[in-house]
């Protein structure tokens, strides 16, 4: 039995920048319809409320000047020599959001002469700007939890949204010292977000410090919690965490080697409910061998125990995938679960009949392979070993009979099948069948078992979820020399195929 098998690990995919950032910073805090609010005085001492005036000016500024002169007076005001700090909270309140403004200005480093963002005390030493802002910051969230709840958005501001980016193209390009220090400054504003700690694990694991990789991806995984907004950079990171430890397992030896197929299976485990096929097929995959290096095969079953009991979590090729090891490990009863799974939510999944089929005459199981093997030939007509099930499934059926009239029946049927597989010309055989938000490919071998060169025309109809015709598409082979073979491909631009079928060869 077979089923779509990719290689040991798909490829990842490069992290993505962020396309959106919170709204403005706003100068007065709204208060929520119901519950506690987050009060912050911005009226009292008069320092504070120039400040204030002053944030007022520079946010008009920014719509069609420049901000920095105002955004330099809050701080100014706000750090002189000798201030009385009356209103710790509105003071931090106003120099958080004038250095969270001043990092958005094209004439000022996150690293700056303390001189140039207003400060008066020590002028020429520096100051960092994302670590001012997030001291400030600190200190309004900690005021109450309302006001911890209010500040959330400061902390994504343009600044944190800019250098998280850099972060994550930095990584990209593979300047991984670059990346690291940008996604330091992006944690630096924002620790609640799984980004920068995915760049540093990617930048880890880049390095080969694997146990700092390891941390890091946990804490990626931390952020990320359940939000469906973070469903990609979830899969990534299992991906990487399960990915990296399978390859150290395969290297390994004795307790080392069981830890790491310990840790990979961990990190492969959440990856068996992605909905895309490539994800979950690779997971089951990797966690059947990772249970074999751990030295612990009876545990395969777990991979596919939650399918059985709940399919519709899992893609259609994780299920097929999972029947396919269920069949390896000699455990018929379960693959014929698995595979019914797939064929009663698509029943044009070629793979799917043709496993079902066989998976139910090793059960012994005589009774329900004809109507999948129609099927099965409905679709696939041209694969001699198709039409060898029927003959099979008559093998089954003559050990469980002793009815003479029977018997002879049976036995004709079997040797009608039988050489009917075996004087077949031709045979086709798939060797890919893949669907994405480009269309679908379909890819195979046609075998020419005759005597003489011969060329064919394979037309194909993509089928819809009710078995519609979606598409019709045929591609030209040959021609094939006698007893030889040729690969064909042919794609359809369609979306959302089930299945397909094509005409008989002759």
């Amino acid at each position: 039995m077979k089923a779509f098998s990719p290689s040991l690990f798909f490829s990842a995919a490069a992290l993505t920048t962020i396309v959106v950032a919170s709204p403005a910073v706003a100068q007065k805090p709204p208060a929520p319809a119901t519950g506690p609010t987050c009060e912050i005085e911005q009226g009292k001492p008069q320092t504070i409320a120039r400040a204030t005036l002053s944030l007022t000016k520079a946010q008009a500024a920014m719509k069609a000047g420049d901000p920095t002169k105002d955004l330099k007076d809050i701080v100014s005001m706000l750090t002189a020599p000798g201030l009385k700090n009356e209103n710790p909270v509105g003071r931090a309140f106003l120099l958080g959001s004038a250095y969270v403004i001043l990092l958005e200005q094209p004439g000022i480093q996150p690293i700056s002469p303390r001189s140039a963002v207003g400060i008066a005390t020590d002028p020429t030493a520096t100051i960092d700007l994302f670590a001012a802002a997030d001291s400030a910051i600190t200190i309004v969230e900690q005021s109450s939890p309302a006001c911890a709840t209010y500040m959330a958005p400061f902390r994504q501001q343009k600044p944190w949204l800019n250098v998280t980016n850099a972060a994550i193209n930095a990584l990209n390009d593979n300047k991984l010292d670059s990346a690291e220090i940008y996604a330091r400054r992006s944690l630096t504003l924002d620790r609640k977000s799984p980004y920068a700690y995915s760049v540093l694990a990617s930048v880890a694991k880049a390095r080969k410090n694997y146990p700092m990789m390891l941390e890091y991806s946990k804490q990626t995984l931390t952020a990320a919690g359940t939000d469906s907004v973070y469903a990609d950079i979830r899969d990534r990171t299992n991906y990487d965490i399960a990915a990296t430890m399978t390859l150290r397992a395969q290297d390994a030896t004795g307790a080392e080697k069981k830890s790491l197929a310990q840790e990979a299976i961990k990190g492969w485990v959440p990856l068996l409910e992605s909905k895309d096929d490539v994800q979950g097929t690779t997971a089951v995959i990797n966690i059947a061998k990772m249970y074999i290096a751990a030295g612990d095969s009876l545990q395969l079953g777990k991979i596919y125990a939650p399918m059985i009991v709940e399919p519709s979590k899992y893609a259609e090729g994780t299920i097929l995938q999972a029947g396919v090891l269920a069949s390896q490990f000699k455990r018929p009863d379960d693959a014929a679960l698995l595979f019914n799974a797939v064929a009663s939510r698509n029943p044009y999944q070629r793979d799917a009949l043709n496993n079902l089929a066989a998976s139910y005459i090793q059960a012994g199981e005589n009774d329900k392979v004809k109507p999948i093997v129609d099927k099965l030939v409905e679709l696939d007509p041209s694969n001699p070993d198709n039409w060898l099930l029927y003959a099979f499934n008559y093998v089954g059926m003559l050990k469980t009979t002793k009815n003479p009239k029977l018997t002879k029946e049976y036995n004709d049927s079997l040797v009608f099948y039988n050489n009917k597989s075996e004087k077949m010309t031709v045979k086709v055989q798939f060797t890919e069948f893949s669907r994405n938000s480009e269309g679908t490919t379909l890819a195979g071998t046609i075998e020419n078992r005759g005597t003489t060169s011969k060329s064919y025309t394979m037309a194909v109809d993509f089928l819809g979820p009710k078995g519609e015709t979606l598409d019709t598409q045929t591609a030209s082979v040959g021609p094939v020399a006698p007893k030889g073979n040729q690969a064909f491909k042919i794609k359809s631009a369609k979306t959302g195929v089930a299945g397909y079928r094509y005409k008989p060869l002759i």
